[in-house]
């Protein structure tokens, strides 16, 4: 009898031999390992997060920058920095005159000073009437021929150190805005009051200058009282209404302030000696 062959089913020529169903996963295909971060990918990472944190950095700046104090209102610092250059300029000027009369003044040096201010097509002054900044660049140029006072005698760099400071300021009191912050005016202040002790001014001078200082601290407690009333002193209506230079309400008086000068020497301030030889 002829055998029968199946072309289709279980056991037929045409079956499939092999089962997707029960194939085994090869051994020799590796499983994909999550990528290692390379060299370039740490450095963009630690750059990402350097940026952050300077803008956090900035924002804290600027923060703080924006919470600086102005207690003086324009027409108050006008009339500040207009009695402070004066005071400035007339004593340098009162200190270079002693110091050409003792001899002291190079006459190349003071040459130079006299072509600069030419060359800028400035007019003429009387004496050594330069501006503020010019009067301190003099007295830089004769910093090892002038005689200086208190405790920055013989110190040429503290000398040098303190003029340079000084002229920084000139050139910021020259920039009229009238919107200085407390802090810089009362450093300006303090650097005034180190020139007058290291050039030797006068009493009168000394108290001119603490007159200012005193109108100054009158206008901060002011505002201070206005801003923490129940933690500031009391203040009488004249001062409280006004912060203007009015000696007829006794904002700042000679006597006051000469109280003020006598208080600083006594805590050890630097001595004041007179103009001389």
């Amino acid at each position: 009898m002829p055998v029968r062959k199946e072309l289709v089913g279980a056991r037929g020529w045409l079956e499939r031999t092999t089962d997707s169903s029960n194939k085994k996963p090869s051994l020799d295909k590796k499983v994909p390992q999550p990528k290692k971060a390379g060299l370039l990918d740490s450095l963009k990472k630690i750059a990402k997060d350097m940026k952050v944190t300077r803008k956090l950095r900035d924002s804290e700046k600027e923060y703080r920058a924006a919470r600086l104090t102005v207690s003086l209102d324009p027409r108050e610092q006008s009339l500040l920095y207009c009695e402070l250059e004066f005071i400035l300029t007339t004593a340098l000027e009162g200190y270079i005159s002693s110091q050409f009369n003792a001899g002291r003044l190079d006459a190349d040096k003071y040459k130079k000073i006299v072509d600069g201010w030419q060359q800028k097509g400035r007019p003429k002054v009387v004496g050594f009437r330069y501006d503020l900044e010019t009067q301190l660049e003099l007295v830089h140029l004769h910093s090892t021929d002038f005689r200086f006072y208190g405790r920055r005698a013989g110190l040429t760099v503290a000398v040098n150190g303190l003029l340079e400071m000084m002229k920084v300021n000139s050139r910021a009191m020259r920039i009229r805005t009238f919107c200085q912050p407390d802090t810089v005016v009362a450093k300006q202040l303090l650097d005034s009051q180190s020139l007058f002790n290291m050039l030797g001014c006068s009493e009168p001078q000394q108290i001119r200058l603490a007159e200012v200082i005193q109108f100054f601290k009158i206008i901060l407690e002011r505002e201070q009282h206005f801003r923490h009333p129940h933690e500031a002193h009391a203040a009488s209506p004249a001062r409280r209404d006004t912060g203007h230079w009015d000696e007829s309400e006794e904002v700042i008086d000679g006597q006051g302030a000469k109280s003020h000068s006598e208080k600083y020497q006594s805590s050890g301030g630097d001595q004041h000696q007179e103009y001389g030889a």
